[in-house]
């Protein structure tokens, strides 16, 4: 399948029309299906199936979350809560269907106090702005039932990130990276499937999907397209802190060696000065006192020239 540009989505609202979609008209239904029960039961989503994380799949979650509450407070959206791995249940008579996003965001503070299980039809107990979910071994289930399930929570935005695609361990159907967006009429739209990197509306920036074992560099958020503008986590953003104090120590430090440096020279420049005024002093004494030997020697010299004999007046 070819992939879509997640870019022209956002363009195309002003210059492109399309008729709009009524995403819950079901015509000419069989009978037996009109008032129907709902059998949720392939959906259920028990505390036991909800398997834990890998070391990989973890490694990724916590890279991303770290990198999204970086972004979202360059972004001024300080505020937003940022959560991993908690049950969002969207069916009143039916608790048990439910997801658990790897990575979420909420429109603002979490609930207090803290839900075990976030219920949408309680007040107060929102659907996620921003999902993530992170491939799993079941990786037919994450692409066929999540989009769906997201789509019927309310996301606004789910993105599905295949670790084995980015490392090219999977082959079509799998990709990489996975958009889904809600359109203007409610639709859940998939506007990205692809290698990356691809754009995040809600959170405002891009995923950038590497072929690579590190699971701290498999998926990282960039401020651009290109993905090189890349979004640290937290304790990059320390280290990168602490590498630009340790520079800025090091520049005062040269700083100062040089200004020290300035200071000696100035001090070597002026002892030498002083040096030379005292040679040009003592060379002015003793050019004084010789022109008075020679004044001297020049007047007893006169005075022997009038009286050769030494007999004086």
């Amino acid at each position: 399948m070819s992939s879509m540009s997640s870019s022209p989505l956002s363009a195309p609202a002003a210059a492109l029309r399309r008729p709009p979609r009524a995403l819950t008209l079901v015509r000419d239904p069989r009978p037996e299906e009109i008032g129907a029960t709902i059998d949720w039961s392939a959906w259920h989503l028990e505390q036991e199936d909800d398997v834990g994380q890998s070391f990989e799949q973890d490694k990724v979650v916590q890279t991303v979350c770290s990198s999204l509450r970086v972004r979202l407070a360059e972004l001024g959206r300080a505020e937003t809560w940022v959560g991993v791995d908690v049950f969002f249940a969207w069916v009143a008579e039916a608790p048990l269907v439910r997801v658990s996003p790897d990575v979420f965001t909420l429109p603002g503070p979490a609930p207090d106090p803290l839900p075990r299980m976030a219920q949408t039809w309680l007040p107060g107990q929102l659907p996620p702005v921003f999902a993530l979910e992170v491939v799993s071994d079941d990786w037919k289930k994450d692409y066929e039932d999540a989009p769906a399930k997201y789509a019927l929570l309310g996301v606004e935005e789910l993105v599905i990130f295949d670790a084995d695609a980015a490392r090219g361990d999977a082959r079509l159907p799998r990709v990489p990276l996975q958009v889904f967006r809600r359109d203007r009429d409610g639709a859940f739209v998939r506007v990205y499937r692809g290698p990356g990197p691809a754009r995040a509306e809600t959170i405002d920036a891009w995923l950038v999907a590497r072929p690579t074992k590190d699971p701290t560099r498999m998926l990282r958020l960039a401020r651009d397209a290109g993905g090189q503008d890349e979004i640290p986590t937290e304790g990059e953003g320390m280290e990168a802190q602490a590498r630009r104090a340790d520079d800025e120590k090091q520049r005062a430090d040269d700083e100062k060696q040089r200004a020290d440096d300035e200071k000696q020279r100035a001090d070597d420049e002026k002892q030498r000065a002083e040096e030379a005024n005292r040679r040009a002093d003592d060379e002015k004494r003793l050019a004084g006192e010789a022109n008075r030997r020679a004044e001297a020697l020049e007047a007893e010299l006169a005075r022997l020239r009038r009286d050769p004999a030494g007999q004086g007046d």
